[in-house]
């Protein structure tokens, strides 16, 4: 999973390895790699990343210009980032340098589908604070933002909202922050809620909506003022509204995928399973019998005359 860096420890790691001047570039961001230590199987995709899909994210955050080259490392499990790091974490952004690092020995995991993918998702990262100027963002829109932006709605985010919304039915985005520090299962958990929120913010209130809130945050309007300006509804509101458009599939999704009840189920098929095989096998006994009972000749026939050897 990624995590957007906050600590001034791996800041000023982050800071201590980039060197030189960059350059602004037009829309789609440039990307310079600067080391690569990838399988065969990532490195093609890496280097040729779909330049639509990174303008798209530029788009979706308001930015005319998406700024100087974001810098992409990859930091093997032996370096001091890689340690520092959870290992459930494939990927880091450094928004303040522009900075991308990603662990390419470790397994993409939800919300990520592939190392691409986290690139994408801490590429957003990094936008998200150049379109915001470096003001603060609560962390579930910066999380949910990038995942809206790193790929569609798949049906496992469905499937993951379910099961984050089995706790309780109503969360709100200060208690999804909290999720984000609560080790791998609380990432997931907090990315499905947060993504769903956002997108659910976007469908109902336009796909500028986000451009609308990093722009007020750039000129220095508080975050919930700039939500409400730019949706014209408290997040309070818009929490409530989120909720209630939830399926009541959505809900019951959990319920039925749950171990109690596949296990439910897998009997309940054994037994069907079990009293249909001995219900035929009874019916196959059934017509053997008859069959004898019709094709059994009488005594006199079936006994040879006295006379007769055999």
């Amino acid at each position: 999973m990624s995590s957007f860096l906050s600590s001034c420890a791996i800041a000023a790691w982050l800071v201590a390895v980039q060197a030189g001047g960059s350059a602004r570039q037009p829309a789609p961001p440039a990307l310079q790699f600067e080391t690569l230590d990838l399988r065969p199987a990532d490195e093609p995709h890496l280097r040729r990343l779909d330049p639509d899909r990174l303008r798209t994210i530029v788009e979706l955050v308001g930015l005319e210009d998406p700024g100087p080259p974001i810098r992409v490392m990859f930091a093997p499990e032996d370096s001091e980032l890689a340690r520092a790091t959870s290992p459930w974490i494939a990927g880091l952004a450094h928004g303040a340098t522009g900075t991308v690092v990603l662990f390419p020995s470790r397994s993409p995991r939800y919300p990520h589908d592939s190392l691409e993918a986290v690139l994408r998702h801490e590429v957003a990262h990094v936008l998200i604070v150049r379109a915001a100027d470096g003001q603060a963002l609560p962390r579930w829109f910066h999380e949910g933002l990038a995942v809206v932006a790193e790929r569609a709605w798949h049906f496992e985010d469905r499937w993951r909202l379910a099961w984050a919304l089995v706790p309780a039915d109503q969360v709100r985005m200060d208690e999804v922050n909290d999720l984000f520090e609560a080790g791998a299962s609380g990432a997931r958990r907090a990315n499905a809620l947060a993504s769903a929120f956002v997108r659910h913010i976007i469908e109902t209130q336009g796909s500028d909506m986000p451009a609308r809130i990093l722009a007020a945050v750039a000129n220095e309007v508080p975050f919930e003022v700039a939500f409400e300006q730019a949706t014209g509804r408290s997040l309070v509101d818009a929490e409530r509204s989120f909720h209630a458009s939830l399926t009541s599939w959505t809900r019951r999704l959990p319920l039925l995928t749950s171990p109690f009840v596949l296990w439910m189920i897998v009997t309940l098929l054994a037994v069907s399973a079990i009293y249909v095989g001995r219900r035929r096998s009874a019916e196959r006994r059934r017509k053997w019998a008859d069959e004898d009972a019709n094709e059994t000749p009488s005594r006199d026939a079936r006994t040879p005359p006295r006379d007769w050897v055999h």
